[in-house]
Protein backbone atom coordinates (compact mmCIF):
# COMPACT_ATOMS: atom_id res chain seq x y z
CA UNK A 1 0.00 0.00 0.00
CA UNK A 2 2.94 2.58 0.81
CA UNK A 3 4.90 1.45 -2.69
CA UNK A 4 1.85 1.87 -4.55
CA UNK A 5 0.71 5.18 -2.71
CA UNK A 6 4.50 6.65 -3.23
CA UNK A 7 4.45 5.88 -6.70
CA UNK A 8 0.85 7.43 -7.50
CA UNK A 9 1.59 10.69 -5.52
CA UNK A 10 5.23 11.21 -7.02
CA UNK A 11 3.61 10.81 -10.27
CA UNK A 12 1.00 13.33 -9.64
CA UNK A 13 3.37 15.87 -7.89
CA UNK A 14 5.64 15.53 -11.65
CA UNK A 15 2.71 16.48 -13.25
CA UNK A 16 1.67 19.41 -10.88
CA UNK A 17 5.07 20.49 -11.15
CA UNK A 18 5.16 20.55 -14.98
CA UNK A 19 2.25 22.13 -14.92
CA UNK A 20 3.90 25.16 -13.13
CA UNK A 21 6.09 26.10 -16.07
CA UNK A 22 3.55 28.03 -18.00
CA UNK A 23 0.55 30.26 -17.91
CA UNK A 24 -2.48 30.30 -19.90
CA UNK A 25 -5.93 31.28 -19.23
CA UNK A 26 -7.29 27.88 -18.48
CA UNK A 27 -6.51 25.50 -15.10
CA UNK A 28 -6.30 21.88 -15.66
CA UNK A 29 -9.09 20.14 -13.92
CA UNK A 30 -8.08 17.57 -11.39
CA UNK A 31 -11.12 15.05 -10.65
CA UNK A 32 -11.12 12.46 -7.34
CA UNK A 33 -13.38 9.63 -7.27
CA UNK A 34 -12.63 7.05 -3.81
CA UNK A 35 -15.25 4.44 -2.11
CA UNK A 36 -14.17 1.59 0.71
CA UNK A 37 -16.39 -1.18 1.16
CA UNK A 38 -16.57 -4.86 3.13
CA UNK A 39 -19.16 -7.57 2.59
CA UNK A 40 -19.90 -10.88 3.68
CA UNK A 41 -22.23 -14.10 2.17
CA UNK A 42 -23.22 -16.89 4.68
CA UNK A 43 -24.67 -19.83 4.33
CA UNK A 44 -24.53 -24.17 5.74
CA UNK A 45 -22.31 -24.63 2.30
CA UNK A 46 -19.06 -24.12 2.98
CA UNK A 47 -18.21 -22.90 -1.09
CA UNK A 48 -20.73 -20.21 -0.60
CA UNK A 49 -19.62 -18.64 2.20
CA UNK A 50 -16.89 -15.49 2.56
CA UNK A 51 -15.97 -11.90 3.64
CA UNK A 52 -14.02 -9.53 2.03
CA UNK A 53 -12.96 -5.45 2.02
CA UNK A 54 -12.53 -3.41 -0.61
CA UNK A 55 -11.43 0.33 -1.63
CA UNK A 56 -10.22 2.52 -4.45
CA UNK A 57 -8.29 5.59 -5.40
CA UNK A 58 -8.82 7.04 -8.60
CA UNK A 59 -7.43 10.32 -9.83
CA UNK A 60 -7.61 11.91 -13.49
CA UNK A 61 -6.14 15.34 -13.90
CA UNK A 62 -6.86 16.43 -17.67
CA UNK A 63 -6.86 19.97 -19.63
CA UNK A 64 -5.29 22.02 -22.62
CA UNK A 65 -1.96 22.17 -22.80
CA UNK A 66 0.61 23.74 -25.90
CA UNK A 67 0.79 20.46 -27.62
CA UNK A 68 -2.59 19.58 -27.62
CA UNK A 69 -4.84 17.75 -25.04
CA UNK A 70 -3.77 15.82 -22.07
CA UNK A 71 -5.57 13.30 -19.87
CA UNK A 72 -3.91 11.38 -17.15
CA UNK A 73 -5.72 8.82 -15.00
CA UNK A 74 -4.26 6.84 -11.72
CA UNK A 75 -6.13 4.02 -9.99
CA UNK A 76 -5.20 2.71 -6.97
CA UNK A 77 -6.93 -0.20 -5.46
CA UNK A 78 -7.02 -2.70 -2.39
CA UNK A 79 -8.81 -6.33 -1.74
CA UNK A 80 -8.53 -8.11 1.20
CA UNK A 81 -5.62 -6.26 2.30
CA UNK A 82 -3.71 -6.59 -0.83
CA UNK A 83 -3.14 -3.93 -2.99
CA UNK A 84 -1.85 -2.37 -5.95
CA UNK A 85 -1.96 0.24 -9.11
CA UNK A 86 -4.99 -1.00 -11.05
CA UNK A 87 -4.94 1.28 -13.62
CA UNK A 88 -2.45 4.24 -15.27
CA UNK A 89 -2.50 5.57 -18.06
CA UNK A 90 -1.36 8.98 -19.43
CA UNK A 91 -2.95 10.45 -23.56
CA UNK A 92 -1.71 13.32 -24.75
CA UNK A 93 -3.30 14.14 -28.23
CA UNK A 94 -3.32 16.81 -31.16
CA UNK A 95 -4.64 16.78 -34.24
CA UNK A 96 -1.56 15.79 -35.73
CA UNK A 97 -0.57 12.72 -33.78
CA UNK A 98 -1.56 11.02 -30.02
CA UNK A 99 0.68 9.17 -27.66
CA UNK A 100 -0.46 6.64 -24.91
CA UNK A 101 1.39 5.16 -22.27
CA UNK A 102 0.31 2.92 -19.65
CA UNK A 103 -3.19 1.15 -20.05
CA UNK A 104 -4.60 1.38 -23.16
CA UNK A 105 -6.93 -0.53 -25.88
CA UNK A 106 -5.53 -0.91 -29.41
CA UNK A 107 -7.64 -2.21 -32.83
CA UNK A 108 -5.42 -2.61 -35.93
CA UNK A 109 -7.89 -4.82 -37.61
CA UNK A 110 -10.13 -7.59 -37.54
CA UNK A 111 -7.24 -10.44 -38.74
CA UNK A 112 -4.41 -8.27 -36.01
CA UNK A 113 -5.27 -6.55 -33.06
CA UNK A 114 -9.17 -6.79 -32.46
CA UNK A 115 -9.60 -4.31 -29.25
CA UNK A 116 -7.16 -5.55 -27.17
CA UNK A 117 -6.32 -4.58 -23.90
CA UNK A 118 -2.48 -4.07 -23.54
CA UNK A 119 0.04 -2.21 -20.54
CA UNK A 120 2.41 -0.56 -22.89
CA UNK A 121 3.11 2.51 -25.22
CA UNK A 122 1.73 3.63 -28.18
CA UNK A 123 1.77 6.33 -31.08
CA UNK A 124 -0.11 7.40 -33.78
CA UNK A 125 1.35 10.19 -36.17
CA UNK A 126 -1.19 11.71 -38.69
CA UNK A 127 0.94 13.83 -41.18
CA UNK A 128 -1.41 14.75 -43.85
CA UNK A 129 -5.33 13.81 -44.10
CA UNK A 130 -3.72 10.48 -46.08
CA UNK A 131 -1.51 8.82 -44.09
CA UNK A 132 -1.28 7.36 -40.31
CA UNK A 133 1.23 5.34 -38.63
CA UNK A 134 0.47 3.54 -35.47
CA UNK A 135 3.61 1.89 -32.93
CA UNK A 136 2.29 0.27 -30.35
CA UNK A 137 4.34 -2.01 -27.70
CA UNK A 138 3.77 -3.77 -24.09
CA UNK A 139 1.89 -7.03 -22.80
CA UNK A 140 -1.55 -8.23 -22.61
CA UNK A 141 -3.71 -5.31 -19.82
CA UNK A 142 -6.44 -5.93 -17.44
CA UNK A 143 -4.20 -7.20 -14.78
CA UNK A 144 -2.60 -5.10 -12.08
CA UNK A 145 0.34 -3.31 -12.24
CA UNK A 146 1.56 -4.62 -8.56
CA UNK A 147 2.58 -7.92 -7.70
CA UNK A 148 -0.06 -8.52 -5.05
CA UNK A 149 -3.10 -8.30 -6.36
CA UNK A 150 -3.86 -9.66 -10.31
CA UNK A 151 -7.34 -9.38 -12.12
CA UNK A 152 -5.76 -11.50 -14.88
CA UNK A 153 -3.02 -14.07 -14.01
CA UNK A 154 -2.64 -15.55 -17.50
CA UNK A 155 1.16 -14.38 -18.73
CA UNK A 156 1.93 -11.04 -19.79
CA UNK A 157 3.46 -11.90 -22.87
CA UNK A 158 5.49 -8.97 -24.90
CA UNK A 159 4.16 -7.85 -28.53
CA UNK A 160 4.89 -5.03 -30.69
CA UNK A 161 3.08 -4.00 -34.04
CA UNK A 162 2.93 -0.82 -36.60
CA UNK A 163 0.21 0.01 -38.63
CA UNK A 164 0.06 1.99 -42.09
CA UNK A 165 -3.16 3.71 -43.08
CA UNK A 166 -3.03 5.34 -46.77
CA UNK A 167 -5.41 7.18 -48.65
CA UNK A 168 -4.15 7.54 -52.00
CA UNK A 169 -7.87 9.16 -53.24
CA UNK A 170 -10.55 8.20 -55.29
CA UNK A 171 -12.53 6.27 -52.67
CA UNK A 172 -9.17 4.26 -51.95
CA UNK A 173 -7.30 3.01 -48.61
CA UNK A 174 -4.91 0.80 -48.30
CA UNK A 175 -3.53 -0.46 -44.95
CA UNK A 176 -1.01 -3.02 -43.23
CA UNK A 177 0.29 -4.19 -40.41
CA UNK A 178 3.32 -5.74 -38.58
CA UNK A 179 3.22 -7.72 -35.65
CA UNK A 180 5.31 -9.91 -33.29
CA UNK A 181 3.82 -12.61 -30.96
CA UNK A 182 5.16 -14.06 -27.65
CA UNK A 183 5.90 -16.98 -29.78
CA UNK A 184 8.33 -15.66 -31.72
CA UNK A 185 6.24 -15.20 -34.72
CA UNK A 186 5.84 -12.87 -37.10
CA UNK A 187 2.20 -12.23 -38.50
CA UNK A 188 1.97 -9.50 -41.44
CA UNK A 189 -1.29 -8.36 -42.97
CA UNK A 190 -2.49 -6.15 -45.60
CA UNK A 191 -5.61 -4.56 -46.98
CA UNK A 192 -7.69 -2.15 -48.50
CA UNK A 193 -11.01 -0.64 -49.29
CA UNK A 194 -12.89 1.14 -51.90
CA UNK A 195 -15.80 3.27 -51.10
CA UNK A 196 -18.13 4.45 -54.36
CA UNK A 197 -21.07 6.73 -53.02
CA UNK A 198 -23.12 3.80 -51.21
CA UNK A 199 -21.06 1.24 -52.15
CA UNK A 200 -18.09 -0.35 -49.92
CA UNK A 201 -15.76 -3.24 -50.80
CA UNK A 202 -12.85 -4.07 -47.98
CA UNK A 203 -10.43 -7.26 -47.71
CA UNK A 204 -7.52 -7.98 -45.36
CA UNK A 205 -4.96 -11.30 -45.57
CA UNK A 206 -3.05 -11.96 -43.05
CA UNK A 207 -0.28 -14.79 -42.41
CA UNK A 208 1.26 -16.30 -40.01
CA UNK A 209 3.60 -18.97 -40.21
CA UNK A 210 1.35 -21.66 -42.25
CA UNK A 211 -1.40 -20.40 -40.86
CA UNK A 212 -3.46 -17.66 -43.53
CA UNK A 213 -6.51 -15.33 -43.33
CA UNK A 214 -8.36 -14.03 -45.35
CA UNK A 215 -11.15 -11.97 -44.61
CA UNK A 216 -13.76 -9.62 -47.65
CA UNK A 217 -16.71 -7.86 -47.13
CA UNK A 218 -18.98 -6.10 -49.92
CA UNK A 219 -21.90 -2.96 -48.38
CA UNK A 220 -24.19 -1.55 -49.95
CA UNK A 221 -25.79 1.44 -47.18
CA UNK A 222 -28.25 4.21 -48.01
CA UNK A 223 -31.00 5.99 -45.41
CA UNK A 224 -33.56 3.35 -45.64
CA UNK A 225 -31.51 -0.34 -46.91
CA UNK A 226 -28.44 -2.35 -45.95
CA UNK A 227 -27.28 -5.27 -47.26
CA UNK A 228 -23.79 -6.77 -47.17
CA UNK A 229 -21.85 -10.28 -47.47
CA UNK A 230 -18.44 -10.73 -45.42
CA UNK A 231 -16.23 -13.73 -46.90
CA UNK A 232 -13.82 -15.45 -43.66
CA UNK A 233 -11.13 -17.88 -44.55
CA UNK A 234 -8.91 -18.11 -41.66
CA UNK A 235 -6.76 -21.55 -41.20
CA UNK A 236 -7.08 -23.29 -37.62
CA UNK A 237 -3.09 -22.45 -37.27
CA UNK A 238 -3.24 -19.04 -38.09
CA UNK A 239 -1.80 -17.33 -34.86
CA UNK A 240 -1.89 -13.60 -33.52
CA UNK A 241 -0.80 -11.83 -30.22
CA UNK A 242 -2.84 -13.99 -27.41
CA UNK A 243 -4.46 -15.45 -30.16
CA UNK A 244 -7.81 -14.27 -29.42
CA UNK A 245 -9.48 -14.30 -33.25
CA UNK A 246 -12.66 -15.37 -32.53
CA UNK A 247 -13.57 -16.78 -36.03
CA UNK A 248 -10.50 -18.70 -35.75
CA UNK A 249 -10.98 -21.87 -38.35
CA UNK A 250 -13.52 -20.75 -39.71
CA UNK A 251 -14.54 -21.13 -43.43
CA UNK A 252 -17.77 -19.54 -44.89
CA UNK A 253 -19.49 -16.22 -45.42
CA UNK A 254 -22.03 -13.84 -43.53
CA UNK A 255 -24.54 -12.31 -44.88
CA UNK A 256 -26.76 -9.66 -43.48
CA UNK A 257 -30.07 -7.56 -44.76
CA UNK A 258 -31.34 -4.32 -43.23
CA UNK A 259 -34.87 -2.66 -44.29
CA UNK A 260 -35.67 0.48 -42.59
CA UNK A 261 -38.40 2.40 -45.04
CA UNK A 262 -39.34 4.57 -41.79
CA UNK A 263 -38.97 5.45 -38.41
CA UNK A 264 -41.90 3.26 -37.17
CA UNK A 265 -40.61 -0.20 -39.44
CA UNK A 266 -37.55 -1.91 -39.17
CA UNK A 267 -36.49 -5.60 -41.07
CA UNK A 268 -33.75 -7.57 -40.52
CA UNK A 269 -32.14 -10.82 -42.10
CA UNK A 270 -29.10 -12.65 -40.92
CA UNK A 271 -27.17 -15.64 -42.38
CA UNK A 272 -24.14 -17.43 -41.18
CA UNK A 273 -23.04 -20.69 -43.37
CA UNK A 274 -19.69 -21.97 -42.23
CA UNK A 275 -17.39 -24.49 -41.40
CA UNK A 276 -15.47 -24.96 -38.42
CA UNK A 277 -12.20 -26.46 -38.76
CA UNK A 278 -11.35 -26.11 -35.28
CA UNK A 279 -13.72 -27.12 -32.86
CA UNK A 280 -15.72 -29.10 -35.49
CA UNK A 281 -16.06 -31.34 -38.70
CA UNK A 282 -14.03 -29.54 -41.51
CA UNK A 283 -15.87 -31.34 -43.88
CA UNK A 284 -19.55 -30.76 -42.58
CA UNK A 285 -21.14 -27.08 -43.05
CA UNK A 286 -23.21 -25.30 -40.33
CA UNK A 287 -25.92 -23.32 -40.97
CA UNK A 288 -27.80 -20.21 -38.60
CA UNK A 289 -30.09 -17.68 -39.41
CA UNK A 290 -31.92 -15.01 -38.36
CA UNK A 291 -34.84 -12.81 -38.88
CA UNK A 292 -36.98 -10.06 -36.85
CA UNK A 293 -39.28 -7.45 -37.79
CA UNK A 294 -40.09 -4.36 -35.41
CA UNK A 295 -43.70 -2.16 -35.93
CA UNK A 296 -44.27 0.65 -33.29
CA UNK A 297 -47.77 2.27 -34.57
CA UNK A 298 -48.22 5.40 -33.03
CA UNK A 299 -51.21 4.25 -31.07
CA UNK A 300 -48.17 3.19 -28.69
CA UNK A 301 -48.86 -0.11 -29.92
CA UNK A 302 -45.26 -2.14 -30.65
CA UNK A 303 -45.32 -5.42 -31.87
CA UNK A 304 -42.61 -7.49 -33.26
CA UNK A 305 -41.52 -10.63 -34.50
CA UNK A 306 -38.17 -12.70 -34.44
CA UNK A 307 -37.09 -16.10 -35.53
CA UNK A 308 -33.92 -17.91 -35.79
CA UNK A 309 -32.50 -21.78 -36.51
CA UNK A 310 -28.97 -23.17 -36.05
CA UNK A 311 -28.25 -26.46 -37.71
CA UNK A 312 -24.88 -27.71 -36.73
CA UNK A 313 -24.55 -31.20 -37.35
CA UNK A 314 -20.50 -30.64 -37.54
CA UNK A 315 -21.01 -30.41 -33.41
CA UNK A 316 -19.85 -33.64 -31.80
CA UNK A 317 -23.24 -32.36 -29.59
CA UNK A 318 -24.88 -30.98 -32.24
CA UNK A 319 -28.22 -30.61 -33.47
CA UNK A 320 -31.07 -28.23 -34.91
CA UNK A 321 -32.42 -25.73 -32.84
CA UNK A 322 -35.40 -23.59 -34.01
CA UNK A 323 -37.16 -20.81 -32.44
CA UNK A 324 -39.48 -17.86 -32.74
CA UNK A 325 -40.36 -15.03 -30.21
CA UNK A 326 -43.62 -13.08 -30.83
CA UNK A 327 -44.16 -9.84 -29.03
CA UNK A 328 -46.75 -7.02 -28.35
CA UNK A 329 -46.55 -3.86 -26.29
CA UNK A 330 -49.24 -1.22 -25.32
CA UNK A 331 -48.76 1.80 -23.55
CA UNK A 332 -51.50 3.18 -21.14
CA UNK A 333 -51.76 6.62 -19.41
CA UNK A 334 -53.15 6.15 -15.51
CA UNK A 335 -51.22 9.66 -14.12
CA UNK A 336 -48.17 9.12 -16.29
CA UNK A 337 -47.30 6.59 -19.39
CA UNK A 338 -47.21 3.23 -18.50
CA UNK A 339 -47.49 -0.39 -20.49
CA UNK A 340 -48.59 -3.71 -20.76
CA UNK A 341 -46.53 -6.54 -22.88
CA UNK A 342 -47.10 -10.04 -23.80
CA UNK A 343 -44.20 -12.75 -25.27
CA UNK A 344 -44.33 -15.64 -26.13
CA UNK A 345 -41.05 -17.88 -27.08
CA UNK A 346 -41.62 -21.35 -28.28
CA UNK A 347 -37.93 -23.32 -29.21
CA UNK A 348 -37.49 -26.98 -30.16
CA UNK A 349 -34.14 -28.86 -30.19
CA UNK A 350 -33.72 -31.56 -32.52
CA UNK A 351 -30.50 -33.86 -31.13
CA UNK A 352 -28.00 -34.77 -34.02
CA UNK A 353 -26.14 -37.43 -30.79
CA UNK A 354 -28.10 -39.97 -29.27
CA UNK A 355 -26.60 -39.01 -25.65
CA UNK A 356 -28.36 -35.69 -26.09
CA UNK A 357 -32.38 -35.19 -25.64
CA UNK A 358 -34.38 -33.45 -28.01
CA UNK A 359 -37.25 -31.62 -26.65
CA UNK A 360 -39.80 -28.57 -27.52
CA UNK A 361 -40.75 -25.85 -25.22
CA UNK A 362 -43.48 -22.85 -25.41
CA UNK A 363 -42.64 -19.70 -22.55
CA UNK A 364 -45.37 -17.71 -22.49
CA UNK A 365 -44.12 -14.04 -20.38
CA UNK A 366 -47.00 -11.22 -19.31
CA UNK A 367 -45.94 -8.17 -17.32
CA UNK A 368 -47.10 -4.78 -16.63
CA UNK A 369 -45.21 -1.61 -16.06
CA UNK A 370 -45.81 1.19 -13.84
CA UNK A 371 -44.43 4.66 -13.72
CA UNK A 372 -45.35 7.35 -10.63
CA UNK A 373 -44.69 10.32 -11.73
CA UNK A 374 -40.97 9.80 -13.35
CA UNK A 375 -40.29 8.97 -9.37
CA UNK A 376 -41.24 5.30 -8.70
CA UNK A 377 -40.97 2.72 -11.63
CA UNK A 378 -42.99 -0.82 -10.99
CA UNK A 379 -42.98 -4.03 -12.59
CA UNK A 380 -44.73 -7.25 -12.33
CA UNK A 381 -44.09 -9.97 -14.65
CA UNK A 382 -45.82 -13.82 -15.00
CA UNK A 383 -43.50 -16.42 -16.72
CA UNK A 384 -45.33 -19.76 -17.78
CA UNK A 385 -43.87 -22.82 -19.86
CA UNK A 386 -44.51 -26.27 -21.27
CA UNK A 387 -41.22 -28.33 -21.81
CA UNK A 388 -41.30 -31.96 -23.14
CA UNK A 389 -38.47 -34.23 -23.86
CA UNK A 390 -39.33 -36.17 -26.61
CA UNK A 391 -37.67 -39.87 -26.12
CA UNK A 392 -39.46 -39.85 -22.96
CA UNK A 393 -42.56 -37.93 -22.85
CA UNK A 394 -42.41 -36.19 -19.77
CA UNK A 395 -43.90 -33.00 -19.69
CA UNK A 396 -43.06 -30.30 -16.81
CA UNK A 397 -44.27 -27.24 -16.64
CA UNK A 398 -41.85 -24.49 -15.39
CA UNK A 399 -43.28 -21.06 -14.08
CA UNK A 400 -41.76 -17.93 -12.73
CA UNK A 401 -43.06 -15.01 -10.86
CA UNK A 402 -41.21 -11.46 -10.70
CA UNK A 403 -41.64 -7.88 -8.82
CA UNK A 404 -39.86 -5.38 -9.01
CA UNK A 405 -39.30 -1.62 -7.46
CA UNK A 406 -37.67 1.59 -8.52
CA UNK A 407 -36.93 4.57 -6.85
CA UNK A 408 -34.89 6.70 -9.21
CA UNK A 409 -32.58 9.19 -7.55
CA UNK A 410 -34.57 11.48 -6.02
CA UNK A 411 -34.06 14.77 -4.06
CA UNK A 412 -34.91 15.27 -0.16
CA UNK A 413 -37.10 17.92 -0.25
CA UNK A 414 -34.60 21.05 -0.38
CA UNK A 415 -32.02 19.33 0.90
CA UNK A 416 -28.46 18.62 -0.30
CA UNK A 417 -29.29 15.08 0.00
CA UNK A 418 -30.88 12.33 -2.48
CA UNK A 419 -32.15 8.80 -2.34
CA UNK A 420 -32.12 5.98 -4.72
CA UNK A 421 -33.56 2.19 -4.25
CA UNK A 422 -34.65 -0.68 -5.78
CA UNK A 423 -35.86 -3.97 -4.39
CA UNK A 424 -35.94 -7.24 -6.61
CA UNK A 425 -38.37 -10.76 -6.21
CA UNK A 426 -38.20 -13.48 -7.95
CA UNK A 427 -39.78 -16.71 -7.03
CA UNK A 428 -39.36 -20.00 -9.83
CA UNK A 429 -41.42 -22.98 -9.15
CA UNK A 430 -39.75 -26.24 -11.18
CA UNK A 431 -42.96 -27.96 -11.68
CA UNK A 432 -46.65 -27.84 -11.28
CA UNK A 433 -47.53 -29.25 -7.96
CA UNK A 434 -43.89 -29.38 -6.22
CA UNK A 435 -43.74 -28.77 -2.56
CA UNK A 436 -42.44 -25.39 -1.17
CA UNK A 437 -39.28 -27.31 -0.52
CA UNK A 438 -38.79 -27.45 -4.28
CA UNK A 439 -39.18 -23.58 -4.45
CA UNK A 440 -36.46 -20.92 -5.57
CA UNK A 441 -36.79 -17.38 -4.25
CA UNK A 442 -34.66 -14.55 -4.40
CA UNK A 443 -34.73 -11.03 -3.08
CA UNK A 444 -31.96 -8.17 -4.50
CA UNK A 445 -32.38 -4.59 -2.37
CA UNK A 446 -29.91 -1.95 -2.12
CA UNK A 447 -30.48 1.78 -1.22
CA UNK A 448 -28.14 4.59 -1.67
CA UNK A 449 -27.67 7.88 0.08
CA UNK A 450 -26.04 10.64 -1.51
CA UNK A 451 -25.02 14.13 -0.23
CA UNK A 452 -24.26 16.73 -2.87
CA UNK A 453 -23.56 20.08 -1.44
CA UNK A 454 -22.31 21.47 -4.51
CA UNK A 455 -21.70 20.83 -8.19
CA UNK A 456 -17.59 19.88 -7.45
CA UNK A 457 -18.32 17.63 -4.59
CA UNK A 458 -20.82 14.30 -4.07
CA UNK A 459 -20.76 11.48 -1.33
CA UNK A 460 -22.67 8.41 -1.04
CA UNK A 461 -23.24 5.28 0.95
CA UNK A 462 -24.77 2.18 -0.93
CA UNK A 463 -26.01 -1.02 1.09
CA UNK A 464 -27.05 -3.84 -0.85
CA UNK A 465 -28.84 -7.46 0.34
CA UNK A 466 -29.27 -9.99 -1.18
CA UNK A 467 -31.20 -13.44 0.26
CA UNK A 468 -31.69 -16.75 -2.24
CA UNK A 469 -33.02 -19.53 -0.83
CA UNK A 470 -33.39 -22.80 -2.92
CA UNK A 471 -33.84 -26.67 -3.35
CA UNK A 472 -31.95 -28.60 -0.06
CA UNK A 473 -30.09 -30.48 -3.33
CA UNK A 474 -29.58 -27.14 -5.12
CA UNK A 475 -26.14 -25.72 -2.93
CA UNK A 476 -26.49 -21.87 -4.03
CA UNK A 477 -28.63 -20.96 -1.21
CA UNK A 478 -27.12 -18.07 0.58
CA UNK A 479 -27.26 -14.03 1.78
CA UNK A 480 -24.82 -11.67 0.51
CA UNK A 481 -24.19 -8.04 2.23
CA UNK A 482 -22.64 -5.16 0.76
CA UNK A 483 -21.71 -1.76 2.47
CA UNK A 484 -20.01 0.60 0.62
CA UNK A 485 -18.84 4.77 1.00
CA UNK A 486 -17.45 7.15 -1.71
CA UNK A 487 -16.92 10.38 -3.25
CA UNK A 488 -16.21 12.63 -5.95
CA UNK A 489 -14.51 15.58 -6.20
CA UNK A 490 -13.42 18.02 -9.22
CA UNK A 491 -11.51 21.20 -8.08
CA UNK A 492 -9.31 23.69 -9.96
CA UNK A 493 -5.71 23.00 -9.41
CA UNK A 494 -4.54 26.78 -10.28
CA UNK A 495 -2.54 25.36 -12.65
CA UNK A 496 -1.92 26.96 -16.15
CA UNK A 497 0.06 25.91 -18.84
CA UNK A 498 0.32 28.20 -22.50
Amino acid sequence: MRKASFVMIFSALVLMQACTLAYGADPLSLTYAGGTGAGESTSKFPENSWNYTYQYHVFVLSGDVPQGRLFSQLQLGEIDSKTGLTYARMNLYGSTYSIDLGDNVVNFSDLTLNSLSYQGAGVTLKPSSNFSLSVVGGARGSGMWGADVKRDTRTKDNFTGVKTVFYPGMGFGLSAVYLTTPGGTDVLSYGGEYIFNDLKFSAEHGSALDGKAVNGEVKYQNNWLTLGTVYRNIDPTYVVPFDYVSHKGMRGTYSSLGIRPSNNLSINVQSDNYIDRLNGSPDVSNLDTRGDINCNFGSGTNIGYSGWRNDRPAYERGGITDGEMMYITQQFVLLTRNSVYFRSQPTWFESASPSEESYSEKKDIAGVNISLFDLIHLNYEIENAEKIFKSTDIKINPSAYTARMDLFETQIMDSPFSLASSVNYRKDIPDKGVSEDEISTSVYSDMTVKYIPSSDLSCYITAKVFNMSSPNEDRTAREQKDLSFGLNYTFNTNFYLK
